[in-house]
């Protein structure tokens, strides 16, 4: 960027040289070589430009074009490089977070709500085969592997536990919004971690428009929940102060490759490959301490809706290995009695402006208000 200040600063200076000479009437000239003294432009001077002919000027002045054009795409290719390399820097982290890469053994246990000791004689497992509500043999046929059918009651049921939870979060501001399923490629870089492309998002590959004759590809991704879509909803906007918060209640189908989930949870629906979901994702003020408020009162509204379905729980505060882009995450492992084990049900992150950054979403009246939200 300092280089091409200075090249637009000298290319300014050949115009005003050449001014100068046709003011005082001196002859263009028909020389248009370059002598070597004004051939290295970082050297090149108001003296050495007045010692050459207009027409050997406008020949300097197109070496500065030349040189503009080579520094604007060295640029480019530098602030691309700079962006892959920023995006694996992950966010700052609150001083209430455990320090760990063993989130198996080091999470902290921040509370625990009903009886988180009772033991069932069957698990999730065996009921939804006993209701003919799961078909995991076939589905696994048709999809492969983690692939499953629902039907029956588990078809009711689901629906009936989405319309629970978005009238709950609508009771409490939230707006429901039904996503797209995949997203551009340079949005995703945006909203997404490198090790997600590698472990868990789909690609799918289409053409580049609906045109015949177009030949171009065009690169999307699956999302992997709909916190994506909707946290690239406002990208590039610039939001008012009065509009925060803004509540999102997000409902789409999930997909997930769960790469390195081998051998793991190979029973039921777990670690499945498409499954649906409702995400809260809200935009925040991050002055006056709105966006922890909004983390508290996000953590409550889903330890509510547990509560109203009976499901014992603890919430835990995940290790400083475990963030990606969370300044702090609190899950809700629910307790399965079944198989004796807690397992996450809900993640809630602050990702203060961490993502806002990356989307380059803004918001005050007046650049002198401007922040990230």
């Amino acid at each position: 960027r300092f280089r091409a200040d200075n090249l637009n600063k000298l290319k300014n200076l050949c115009s005003k040289t050449i001014g100068d000479k046709m003011k005082r009437k001196e002859p263009v000239g028909t020389d248009e070589s370059v002598p070597e003294s004004a051939q290295n432009l970082d050297e090149l001077t108001a003296d050495v430009l007045g010692a050459l002919q207009v027409s050997q000027i406008k020949q300097v002045r197109l070496l500065i074009d030349e040189a503009i054009l080579k520094c604007d795409a060295e640029r480019v290719k530098l602030e691309a490089e700079r962006f892959e390399s920023l995006r694996e820097i992950g966010n700052l982290l609150h001083p209430s977070v455990p320090i760990s890469n063993d989130e198996d053994v080091d999470n902290k246990v921040e509370r625990v709500w009903g009886d988180c000791s009772c033991r069932k004689k069957y698990s999730h497992v065996d009921l939804v085969v006993m209701v003919d509500g799961y078909e995991g043999e076939k589905g696994a046929v048709v999809a492969g592997s983690r692939g499953y059918f629902l039907k029956g009651p588990l078809v009711f049921l689901e629906q009936a536990l989405i319309q629970y939870a978005l009238q709950s979060l609508r009771a409490r501001g939230y707006t429901p919004v039904y996503t797209p399923f995949f997203m551009r490629k340079e949005v995703m870089q945006e909203v997404a971690q490198l090790s997600q492309f590698d472990e868990e998002l789909y690609k799918v590959i289409g053409k580049g428009s609906e045109k015949a004759e177009d030949s171009s590809i065009d690169e999307k991704y699956l999302i992997a929940t709909s916190e994506q879509p909707i946290a690239a909803l406002h990208r590039d906007e610039w939001l008012r102060p009065e509009e925060l918060p803004i509540k999102y209640a997000g409902l789409s189908t999930c997909f997930r490759q769960e790469v390195g989930s081998h051998g793991r949870d190979t029973r039921g629906i777990f670690r499945v490959h498409q499954f649906e979901k409702i995400e809260q994702f809200v935009y925040s003020s991050p002055h006056d301490n709105k966006s922890w408020e909004m983390f508290e009162e996000m953590i409550a509204t889903a330890e509510d809706f547990y509560q109203s379905l009976g499901i014992p729980y603890h919430i835990v505060n995940i290790v400083s290995g475990n963030k990606q882009g969370a300044f702090k995450k609190l899950d809700l492992e629910a307790w399965f009695p079944g198989s004796g084990a807690f397992r996450e049900l809900v993640s809630c992150s602050n990702c203060t402006d961490y993502q806002a950054r990356r989307l380059r979403i803004r918001y005050g009246q007046t650049k002198k208000m401007m922040d990230k939200v």
